[in-house]
């Protein structure tokens, strides 16, 4: 039915003072925006029954119904709907004309005040316009739990703002709770990664905020990130009428949305591993076998195969201990196609205690497919048998320096430095010999780096040629001849930063240059003294400075784990004196910023 515009300006006053009565009603129930086209207006909500902070709500089978003005529709329930504290069934919401009506299927606890937070759940039938987020109030017992809560979640590696992360508070402090039991209060953040917990107690809470996946209301470690405060944390704030933590903020509001009050931030990761097994292993060729196992640093007391010599056996972790590949030496007629591996391991048993244990592992060699052994006949045909096959790559704007890559199949036996040749082309076509350095990698042994030692000048050729034999790898294939030509980029046309870092006082950091949506690393920078760093040859486009402390000095960016109140290293973003974290890099720019790591890290 349609209504003139006095009327309806009427209904929203009174709505709204019928709805400021009590304090969490003021909170939940903030008028719809005035003005404008009637068709642009949110529902109004007419009456509630039985009206919000009732107290005595009785523990079965009470229903509430919420009456607005016009037709509503309720959009994904199971999503934005958030009981606090949860319940183990799903509360029953429904919409019966132009009312929603609520109904709890468990029983509820005694003298506990719960919330029903409806956020962005009911619209209007016809346009789509959302009513504005709603929580309903009450108390099965004689009395409100009147203080607040409120928090911000990003992620911990992008610090980007993440929302729909549930947050909980827990009574009980032991360490199982968290993975078995309901929460005693929760809530859901925003667009912009912002909580508002109402309804707690003047008692102290252990906080974590975890990704749900499954909806349950509880942290499942196996497939859900998560973050927590290092302490208990007791509430303190009284809820009042007015109060700036429960002002409605248009979540399109940019700016109003980032500036609310928070009293303290948690940083979403991914737990590493804590359960030491191994998850897989197996074969991938016939020198090169793999053995994942499920948690970081593993510790082995022994290995070998029972098939081989441990001398013709290369054994070799990632950075993390997590992952061991073993490579064969030797006579490839010598190599069975099946092996077993013997090996001692610290291993976490049924009471997660670590203990020894002995496993026998078996590595088949994995039979080719008929399109592969034809794809093998052509290639010998035309390509030696005992070819290595070398690749070399490098990127002109970063070739000072990362150098060139040399990367190969498989670990190399022997190295002919006399076969390596550095050398620079002048623009008038002068040939120098040029020094470099050949650098194995230490995290990968088919890797190898070759860096030059002097600075690259600008508009000259730089030729790395690598002679036949120059490489000899554990199989005794040798490579071919070949090489790379690289001209540093045109630098009048591109950006450059550099950064004068101070403050690292002994420490390691790692300092990055990334994209605007924080997913991407174009360059990276490992410190543990102050010095300038310099990014040449930039693209023109926006980037941000990322900057994490190594605490373990591995040069990676760790997670954190609960069990042992360890949170993810710290990752912070530099803001240039304006305040914004974007550098906004033109053609032909060049920046020059102090970073105080202090500052950052304080």
């Amino acid at each position: 039915m349609q209504i003139n515009k006095l009327r309806y300006t009427s209904i929203i006053i009174v709505s709204f003072i019928g709805l400021i009565g009590f304090l969490p009603s003021c909170a939940n129930t903030t008028a719809p925006p005035s003005g404008g086209e009637k068709d642009t207006l949110a529902p109004i909500l007419l009456k509630v029954d039985p009206d919000s902070n009732k107290v005595n709500f009785p523990l079965r089978g009470q229903k509430v119904e919420m009456k607005f003005d016009e037709f509503v529709v309720l959009k994904e329930p199971e999503k934005n709907i958030v009981v606090s504290p949860p319940v183990k069934r799903r509360i029953e919401t429904k919409v019966r004309g132009k009312s929603i009506i609520s109904q709890f299927a468990d029983s509820l606890k005694k003298n506990t005040t719960y919330s029903i937070s409806f956020n962005n759940s009911i619209a209007d039938n016809n346009e789509g316009n959302l009513f504005n987020p709603y929580r309903y109030i009450f108390s099965t017992g004689d009395s409100i739990d009147s203080l607040i809560a409120t928090a911000n979640i990003a992620d911990a590696t992008t610090l980007l703002p993440l929302p729909g992360i549930t947050i909980a508070f827990y009574e009980n402090h032991s360490d199982s709770v968290i993975y078995n039991t309901l929460p005693s209060a929760i809530s859901k953040s925003d667009k912009w990664g912002h909580f508002i917990i109402t309804n707690l107690k003047p008692v102290p809470y252990r906080v974590i905020a975890f990704s749900d996946e499954n909806g349950n209301n509880i942290y499942n470690p196996e497939n859900e990130k998560l973050a927590f405060l290092d302490s208990l944390y007791t509430p303190t704030k009284v809820m009042k009428n007015g109060m700036d933590e429960l002002a409605y903020i248009d979540p399109r509001d940019t700016t109003s949305s980032l500036a609310r009050i928070s009293d303290f931030r948690l940083y979403l990761f991914r737990e590493v591993a804590s359960r030491q097994f191994i998850r897989n292993y197996e074969r991938l060729s016939e020198r090169e076998c793999y053995i994942k196992f499920n948690a970081h640093n593993v510790v082995i007391d022994s290995i070998g195969f029972t098939e081989l010599d441990s001398s013709n056996v290369i054994k070799h972790f990632n950075i993390t201990k997590d992952s061991l590949t073993l490579w064969i030496k030797g006579d490839t007629r010598r190599i069975p196609d099946t092996l077993n591996l013997n090996l001692s391991y610290m291993k976490t048993d049924s009471l997660d205690n670590l203990v020894r244990e002995r496993e026998s592992l078996r590595f088949v060699l994995p039979r080719k497919s008929r399109q592969q052994e034809q794809r093998e006949r052509e290639r010998a045909k035309n390509i030696r048998t005992n070819l290595l096959d070398l690749k070399v790559d490098a990127n002109p704007a970063l070739v000072e320096k990362e150098g060139y890559r040399l990367i190969f199949p498989a670990p190399i036996e022997d190295v002919i430095r006399d076969s390596i040749k550095f050398i620079s082309v002048t623009p008038k076509g002068i040939e120098a010999a040029e020094s470099y350095k050949l650098i194995a990698d230490s995290l990968e042994l088919r890797n190898y780096t070759v860096k030059p030692v002097n600075s690259l000048q600008q508009g000259y050729d730089y030729i790395l040629s690598i002679d036949g034999r120059a490489f000899t790898d554990i199989s005794g294939n040798y490579n071919d001849s070949t090489g790379i030509k690289v001209t540093l980029p045109r630098s009048e046309k591109m950006g450059r930063i550099d950064l004068d870092i101070k403050g690292t006082e002994g420490s390691s950091y790692v300092i990055e240059l990334i994209n605007q949506s924080r997913d991407k690393v174009f360059r990276s920078y490992r410190i543990t003294t102050d010095k300038i760093l310099d990014f040449p040859y930039l693209d023109p486009g926006k980037y941000s400075i990322r900057v994490f402390k190594d605490t373990n000095n591995n040069g990676i960016l760790d997670s954190g784990l609960l069990k042992e109140r360890r949170q993810p290293e710290m990752v912070r973003l530099y803001q240039l004196p304006s305040g914004t974290e974007i550098i906004d890099i033109k053609e032909g720019m060049e920046l020059s910023q102090i970073i105080d790591l202090k500052e950052i890290f304080r």
